[in-house]
């Protein structure tokens, strides 16, 4: 078991390796600290046998367990969808911890990165990135892609110059990660 001071009491973890009969001589040592407000993390599976002992032990030097919660590194954060109104104009950069929705067209020379999907109303004549954090299940979604490059994760696309192949379609289109190559199709199929 490991103790570390965070913002308003302990934090400490707690792991299946210290059978429930030693806890109280694992915590022993610790009860100064512990008489406060104590967070418990569990990092792995865990019986509630030992998660109730040490609640118990907790209780009996005087403090109070506040919240049982998983590491740090397995919690997510949580993403927000940024949605943005109007036209995204060159020289500017729009992030999102979550999806990207822009209500409007993306100029050239402006640049879309989100860790989630990348959705635009309009024409995409900007460059693209969904899935920054390595999400290959991102997609990027307009009303017709122009756009002279598209990320997907790690995966580059360079686009048509003269943008000649996608003007002649007439529906959305939606890129998608196959095979670690980005496709750019027809939203209906």
């Amino acid at each position: 078991m490991r103790l570390r001071g965070v913002r308003g009491g302990v934090l400490l973890t707690v792991d299946a390796s210290v059978p429930t009969a030693e806890v109280a001589g694992a915590l022993a040592p610790h009860a100064a600290v512990l008489g406060g407000k104590v967070a418990l993390e569990v990092a792995e599976k865990v019986p509630f046998e030992l998660v109730a002992e040490v609640a118990a032990q907790v209780a009996a030097v005087g403090g109070t367990v506040t919240d049982v919660r998983p590491p740090a590194a397995v919690m997510q954060v949580r993403s927000e969808t940024v949605i943005q109104a109007g036209t995204v104009r060159s020289g500017r950069r729009v992030e999102a911890s979550g999806s990207l929705v822009v209500l409007g067209d993306v100029n050239p020379g402006a640049e879309l990165v989100a860790e989630g999907d990348v959705i635009v109303t309009g024409v995409l004549r900007g460059v693209a990135h969904a899935g920054a954090a390595g999400n290959e299940r991102a997609v990027i979604y307009a009303e017709r892609i122009l756009a002279p490059q598209l990320r997907i994760a790690g995966a580059l696309a360079l686009g048509d110059p003269a943008g000649e192949e996608s003007v002649a379609r007439k529906t959305p289109e939606v890129a998608v990660l196959q095979a670690g190559q980005i496709v750019v199709r027809p939203w209906a199929t």
